[in-house]
């Protein structure tokens, strides 16, 4: 952990201290952060959470054991393929510019060293180089604890581009944000509107496998919140129950609606992340303060 993780780290250990209804004391921090000084903080905090899920050990305070315990259940779990999955899946990617591909950064840092290969027609000599590269990239990383950090490629084939996304969110390779940035235009409110269009009486079969589909997208893009994509969900059946001539001026006004609704409720979380942060730095500072005038005590009292 780098010196910039003590109040995060501090952070966490005081969640876990909670649940047992018992507070986090200066030299918990500074024991804990001793031990642990070698593990980058995103894996330590990623083994606490674990601790916390498992039914066997999870309802005990945490030891330094049962948290190497689950770091080293983490390098042979994380989720990274062996090298010939690796290999296939970036294949796919180089042989064909429309596919979209989620990668990790050993199979990028394989990648890199095999494309001058590629360049020069040498598959075979290509895919030594990168499984030689992948490997090593990857032992390197599991020996830090280094979680796999999944980030896409994108393609030409927009509705690929869908499809490979779609699969890593429900894979949980890649989130929701990450889908929104790349698809900034498919909010599931305005996904959920075009659905009600498409469907009705007079819908044709393909018409309704197309909202189906949409509406599929929608759950997926706004899972974090049911009870807004649910809202969205009924303002899109509303319209079905509109005549054909009216629907484009009731979908415009429910798209500003939507719209008003999105930003209020961004505005209204970044406020309240803000308040939590803020609070949660004075308890730290608080602590912090605190272990500093007991060093000090002791130090006079010697």
């Amino acid at each position: 952990m780098q010196p910039t993780d003590k109040i995060p780290f501090t952070a966490l250990l005081q969640k876990v201290w909670r649940f047992h209804r018992l507070e986090v004391t200066g030299q918990d921090v500074a024991d804990w952060i001793g031990l642990l000084a070698a593990v980058p903080f995103p894996a330590v905090e990623t083994a606490f959470n674990r601790h916390l899920a498992d039914p066997k050990h999870g309802s005990y305070l945490p030891k330094p054991a049962d948290i190497f315990r689950q770091l080293a259940a983490m390098q042979s779990a994380d989720d990274r393929p062996g090298a010939d999955e690796a290999w296939g899946l970036l294949l796919r990617v180089i042989r064909d510019e429309r596919e979209t591909a989620v990668l990790t950064d050993e199979m990028r840092a394989g990648w890199t060293a095999c494309q001058p290969i590629l360049d020069l027609g040498d598959e075979v000599g290509a895919r030594l180089a990168f499984r030689e590269t992948y490997t090593r990239e990857v032992e390197k990383a599991r020996k830090m604890a280094v979680a796999p950090r999944w980030t896409p490629t994108l393609g030409t084939d927009p509705t690929l581009r869908q499809t490979r996304l779609r699969e890593a969110v429900e894979a949980r390779r890649i989130g929701v944000d990450t889908v929104r940035a790349l698809l900034p235009g498919a909010t599931p409110v305005a996904i959920c509107q075009v659905a009600g269009l498409l469907e009705g009486p007079a819908a044709s079969e393909a018409e309704t496998a197309i909202a189906a589909s949409l509406r599929q997208t929608a759950q997926i893009l706004h899972h974090c919140n049911p009870a807004l994509a649910e809202k969205a969900i009924k303002r899109a059946e509303a319209l079905t129950q509109l005549p054909p001539d009216q629907r484009p001026g009731a979908l415009a006004a429910m798209l500003r609606t939507g719209l008003a609704e999105s930003e209020q409720r961004r505005a209204e979380e970044r406020q309240q992340q803000r308040d939590e942060e803020a609070a949660k730095k004075a308890a730290i500072r608080g602590l912090l303060e605190q272990n500093q005038r007991d060093n000090d005590t002791g130090q006079a009292a010697a």
